[in-house]
């Protein structure tokens, strides 16, 4: 409960009355030496008793608020770092019209559009309020409560009342942007989103159809039977093999909690690991997941729409940890784990002085599986390039820099040496990366 301002300028009111009343009482007694009585006496004396009655009506009108009943509707599920719409009603079953303001217990990782809001309803009505909200972190998102702050019949007083409406969500990874890249990711639209299709050669390829023939095509495409008959040149389409397995070793560990904006290195390797995903399973191969450096988890490759559906649920929650990552150990684990011969795509952080654990970790899986490294570097190594230098501090930070990259480049190259396809991207590159890298490996049939 608290006073308005307008109960605090009748008080005003009021207490200059009593004071005016008390200095005309004074000048009195100092002119005739003794107390004499004013008609600002009455006043105020009357005053006080209507401000007492007036406070006494108004917390009476403000007893009943429990009854007000709200009700919310909010999706089940949630992209991450996206505004979604949260409808909330509010019923008034008093007997007067109440004007309050409204507003809702968010946790802390969420942000609203259009609140607080204030509202009037007469007795009995019902009104919606439609709000947007945010939230920047995976996970379970629980809105516990409403708050309103409802005005007394004259707007003396507010009270302060909390109702009980429980609604829980799951915070998933930003599949509307996943769904917005597949809807380009097609023969005729990768090139709005950077990815490159390749010509198609060597083995591995699976009969698709019989077309007009191209420029450029292979003679060895030719359907010469089918040229033959049409009288014209007739080429074969071929598509990507099919029944291949992907397995993405998604690390968790402190190095993915790096943030370059709202979303952490791990959301962000999250969110390209799904496009990759969808993309393959679109292919007709197999994926599954397996998290390391912070909880274990793994996920057999299956095939499927409903393999997304998994895969989101799996991870939903999953946050990066504290602890440093054991990619040797995990490389282990997923040889015990999965044995058949797979694309073992590996997302993580990796620096120069990692090298003697990576190339260790890539002699296990390269045994049996192809090996491909998504690096993810920081984006304030690209800030610092792009940054003018005019004192020594900037001079020695760009230095140092360069010598950073040249041994990422170096490792890098090491790598490639040893048949492993490395990639060094920026975060908000990373998806596009490595989807073209996927395309160059089906279309090459190195797997």
């Amino acid at each position: 409960m608290k006073f308005t301002a307008r109960f605090i300028w009748l008080l005003c009111i009021w207490l200059g009355v009593a004071t005016a009343d008390a200095l005309l009482r004074l000048s009195t007694f100092l002119q005739t030496k003794q107390a004499a009585a004013t008609w600002l006496a009455d006043a105020w004396y009357v005053g006080a008793i209507l401000l007492l009655a007036l406070l006494i009506a108004e917390w009476l009108s403000l007893t009943q608020l429990n009854q007000i009943k709200v009700s919310r509707k909010v999706a089940h599920t949630l992209p991450v770092n996206n505004f979604c719409q949260v409808e909330l009603s509010v019923e008034n079953p008093l007997s007067r019209t109440i004007i309050f303001n409204l507003d809702e217990h968010l946790p802390e990782f969420c942000s609203a559009r259009n609140l607080p809001v204030t509202l009037s309803l007469n007795a009995g009505q019902r009104a919606t309020v439609d709000y947007q909200i945010k939230a920047v972190e995976r996970g379970d998102l629980c809105i516990k409560s409403t708050e309103l702050w409802v005005n007394s019949s004259l707007s003396l007083l507010k009270r302060r009342v909390i109702l009980e409406c429980e609604s829980v969500s799951k915070v998933y990874p930003n599949y509307r942007s996943i769904h917005n890249y597949l809807l380009l990711a097609t023969e005729q639209k990768t090139n709005q989103l950077g990815i490159r299709q390749r010509q198609q050669r060597g083995d591995g390829l699976e009969f698709h159809q019989l077309r007009e023939y191209r420029t450029g095509d292979n003679l060895r495409q030719i359907d010469w039977r089918a040229t033959s008959r049409m009288q014209k040149l007739i080429s074969k389409d071929y598509q990507q093999e099919r029944d291949q397995n992907i397995i993405f070793l998604l690390d968790s560990g402190r190095r993915m909690r790096t943030k370059d904006d709202e979303l952490s290195h791990f959301d962000q390797a999250l969110n390209a690991t799904l496009l990759v995903s969808s993309i393959a399973l679109r292919q007709g191969d197999a994926v599954g997941l397996k998290i390391f450096g912070g909880k274990e988890l793994f996920l057999s490759p299956k095939k499927g729409p409903s393999t997304i559906s998994a895969m989101l649920n799996y991870v939903y929650d999953l946050h990066p940890s504290s602890r440093a990552s054991d990619l040797v150990a995990a490389s282990e684990s997923l040889l015990q784990q999965f044995k058949k011969r797979s694309l073992i795509v590996i997302v993580s952080n990796v620096r120069s002085e990692d090298c003697a654990e990576l190339k260790t970790a890539v002699s296990l899986l390269k045994k049996h599986h192809l090996v491909l490294l998504a690096n993810m570097k920081e984006q304030i190594l690209e800030d610092v390039l792009h940054k003018d230098v005019y004192q020594l501090d900037d001079a020695l930070r760009f230095s140092q820099t360069i010598a950073y990259i040249q041994q990422r480049e170096k490792l890098h190259r090491s790598l490639s040496h040893d048949g492993v396809i490395a990639v060094d991207s920026l975060p908000r590159n990373l998806a596009v990366n490595m989807v073209n890298q996927y395309f160059d490996i089906k279309r090459s049939g190195r797997l």
